[in-house]
């Protein structure tokens, strides 16, 4: 485990980077004028605890590749949590999963700091290792990445129903 990073509004950002046509970053206030959707998802550790019909807020995935216009060549979405150890990814496919989001509230609060707040990603098909905490940077990239979990053991491909069927 890494120490729960902290972040003000001055000192936070947010950037797109890597295999794309243009790079981006934003700022606190920025990044909340970015167009939001709010979906209601469960959520699923790989231990075996659940919390079910979770309301997040933020923006889709697929709509942030899209302002920063991925170049063909990029196969691969890596993640940077603010913390500055955690990292994962997922193919540009699993990216743009409809549900899948870089969250700012849960339950229509602020995400709390200890549960990955200011801002995560939520990927609900996946188990919750692949929803990084702290998120503050995007990096495209053309080769698979093994994130902080996979390197200890954990799967690449983290889909909570292919488990349930095993």
């Amino acid at each position: 485990m890494t120490e729960i990073p902290s972040f003000s509004s001055d000192n936070w950002k947010f950037a797109v980077s890597g295999l794309v046509e243009k790079e981006q970053a934003w700022n606190w206030q920025q990044f909340n004028e970015l167009k939001r959707k709010v979906q209601v998802s469960d959520f699923h550790c790989v231990t075996g605890w659940s919390v079910y019909k979770v309301t997040w807020e933020g923006i889709p995935l697929a709509a942030l590749l899209d302002l920063v216009q991925v170049k063909p060549q990029a196969k691969y979405v890596k993640f940077y949590s603010g913390d500055g150890v955690y990292t994962d990814a997922l193919s540009l496919e699993q990216a743009r999963i409809e549900d899948v989001m870089v969250a700012v509230l849960m339950d229509g609060k602020p995400i709390p700091q200890q549960l990955g707040g200011p801002v995560r990603l939520i990927v609900p098909k996946m188990y919750a290792y692949k929803s990084v905490k702290w998120a503050q940077a995007i990096e495209l990239i053309d080769k698979e990445h093994i994130g902080y979990w996979e390197v200890r053991g954990y799967d690449n491909d983290a889909w909570v129903e292919k488990s349930r069927l095993s």
